[in-house]
């Protein structure tokens, strides 16, 4: 177990090394200009139109993480139960 979790550190070190040598490169944050330019609405309509499906999938991993947590985060001991049910202090 020790030997999997040493491997997945050093794939997290790994991608990241990776992700920023990718990200500090200056040839990948040329300005373009004329046709081929991003733009705003270029953007927009690439991500709604040809993306559409990974959206709608990353919009559902999001939703399941946010239950996920809400549910990891609930509090279930007796004694705020009770709280929650009585509505306050005990009489």
């Amino acid at each position: 177990m020790r030997l999997a979790g040493t491997f997945a550190r050093l794939g997290m070190i790994a991608l990241l090394g990776t992700l920023l040598a990718v990200l500090m490169d200056p040839g990948n944050w040329v300005e373009r200009s004329g046709g081929d330019a991003m733009t705003t609405l270029n953007f927009a309509t690439t991500m709604l139109e040809e993306w559409a499906f990974a959206m709608v999938a990353l919009g559902a991993l999001l939703a399941m993480a946010m239950a996920g947590a809400a549910y990891l985060v609930r509090d279930e001991r007796e004694i705020n139960l009770m709280w929650e049910i009585t509505g306050g202090e005990e009489e």
